[in-house]
């Protein structure tokens, strides 16, 4: 784990190896000398990975690579970037929207990490929420269990399953020029794929909405496709079992995020109300061990710790005693909200 916080005698941040990839993948003018004999040495493999990715979308476009059509709709919901884009909760928004409309969606995880399926299965007890590599085998799952509607999370690059809707988020604070693919940037495929998509959907947490506007426009002129805009807004403070909390963390708290930008996370807590001590940052998705958990207790000291809702699935029963404060987060539609509604309404009536 990252300790945000740390300072050299000097007052100045250590350059771990995690800031080297994090300069690297943010595209930095100046990244200093680490990040660019890294760079060097990342050059053959992110161009050995560009390649294979053109000649899979190159098969599938031609229709040489088969793909399987499910019996009821299928909504994909992705990125072209590792994570941070605000899938979770956007997949969240547009469950409960088809819902709302009548239809019983059932949620499709590909089985890579447990925390995203924990939280639907947390706030949609009573719907489909499946997790398995093969989508396919999941989506008769989710179809023996009452579902007569798919919703795909992070499915854009999984092209064997069929979709009769591809939303692609896009963060604005990761989008970055050049587009640097895996492993040496962050993008899965390069900003051309979001011609794939049918709606773009630009989404910010701590970015101005000046800067996810620039965003958006930029999206729009490298996808040729529709394009929103959301903000992904921290509402309130909940316990872990999702009822509200009155007021703020009580005085100094720790933060604990293990997701693809923790800094976003950090800021938007201070921003809701807590004062940090420290703030530790685990690998995405990371599967915390009661090891860690009791590290934290002891570093928290009885403080507040305030967390995300993917570490609280995860966390809090290893930290029962713990003073949890978990940041809830909510779309809001800054634009294009009626575009979107077109869009799924024009799917699913």
């Amino acid at each position: 784990m990252a300790d945000r916080t740390g300072k050299e005698e000097d007052g100045t941040a250590p350059l771990g190896p995690v800031d080297v990839v994090q300069r690297l993948w943010e595209g930095q003018r100046e990244p200093g000398l680490k990040a660019r004999l890294l760079g060097a040495v990342l050059t053959p493999a992110e161009l050995g990975y560009r390649a294979v990715m053109g000649a899979r979308n190159a098969a599938y476009g031609a229709g040489l690579a088969p793909t399987d059509v499910t019996p009821v709709p299928a909504i994909s919901i992705g990125n072209i970037t590792v994570g941070g884009t605000g899938k979770t909760p956007m997949v969240r928004w547009v469950v409960r929207l088809l819902r709302r409309r009548g239809w019983t969606p059932g949620i499709l995880h590909g089985g890579y990490a447990p925390d995203e399926p924990a939280l639907h299965r947390l706030w949609f007890p009573d719907l489909p929420v499946v997790a398995d590599r093969d989508r396919l085998r999941g989506a008769g799952r989710a179809m023996s269990m009452g579902a007569d509607l798919l919703v795909l999370d992070d499915a854009f690059q999984h092209r064997r399953i069929g979709r009769d809707l591809d939303i692609v988020l896009v963060a604005a604070e990761a989008w970055t020029r050049p587009a640097r693919l895996l492993p040496r940037g962050p993008y899965r495929e390069p900003p051309s794929a979001l011609r794939r998509a049918d709606l773009v959907i630009v989404t910010r947490r701590t970015a101005s909405p000046e800067r996810a506007a620039a965003v958006e426009a930029a999206v729009a002129r490298a996808s040729r496709r529709p394009t929103a805009r959301a903000a992904l807004e921290a509402r309130r403070w909940i316990h872990p079992d999702g009822t509200a909390r009155d007021g703020t963390p009580h005085g100094r708290a720790l933060a604990v995020a293990g997701i693809a930008r923790p800094d976003d996370f950090f800021d938007q807590a201070e921003a809701a109300g807590a004062r940090l001590d420290d703030a530790i940052a685990f690998p995405d998705h990371h599967a915390y061990t009661q090891r860690e958990a009791d590290a934290l207790l002891r570093l928290a000291a009885g403080a507040p710790v305030v967390m995300t809702a993917k570490d609280a699935v995860k966390l809090a029963p290893l930290m029962r005693e713990a003073d949890l404060w978990i940041l809830e987060q909510k779309v809001v539609f800054e634009g294009g909200r009626d575009r979107v509604l077109r869009t799924l309404e024009g799917l699913v009536p």
